[in-house]
Formats: C-alpha cells, sequence, structure tokens
C-alpha cells in the first residue's frame, strides 16, 4: 500500500510540472475572447495560406476566421509555445 502511494506521487511530481506553460509564452497578441484562434500550420493550409511570409509545415500561427476558411490579414507567425493555448 505505502510503495503504491509512493509511486502514485512519484509520478504526479513529473507529470504536473510537465504541463505548466513555458515562461516568455504570455504573450501571442490576441485570445480566443479576442476572436483569435491558435493553430499549427499543416500541408493542407499551405495551399490558403502560402502567400504569407514565414509560413511553413510546423509553425505556430495565430488568426481570425472568415467564414469557414482563414481571415488572410490576421494570420501572424506566433511563438511555437502559443499553440498549446
Amino acid at each position: 500500500m505505502k510503495t503504491s502511494i509512493l509511486i502514485i506521487s512519484c509520478l504526479a511530481i513529473l507529470i504536473f510540472p510537465a504541463c505548466e506553460k513555458e515562461e516568455g509564452c504570455q504573450d501571442c497578441g490576441g485570445s480566443i475572447l479576442d476572436g483569435y484562434l491558435f493553430n499549427e500550420v499543416a500541408t493542407e493550409d499551405l495551399t490558403a495560406l502560402g502567400t504569407i511570409e514565414d509560413i511553413e509545415v510546423g509553425v505556430c500561427i495565430r488568426y481570425k476566421l472568415d467564414g469557414s476558411g482563414f481571415n488572410l490579414e490576421s494570420v501572424k507567425v506566433v511563438d511555437d509555445c502559443c499553440c498549446d493555448q
């Protein structure tokens, strides 16, 4: 019984700090309350976003929706940690 509690406690110590946000990730330039969404760019997004500077697969972007697609005027590359919001 004591061994089980000890193992669970050790796992909790390892897991919970890993969920904390990295420092420097507070200013992503908007939030869902401001109408912004965050997403990691996928290959299928490149056709819609290809005209925006610094867009490549795997970068994190902040954007607003224009109907069901990206509002291209609102798309901005942001820190990777902003995608974790």
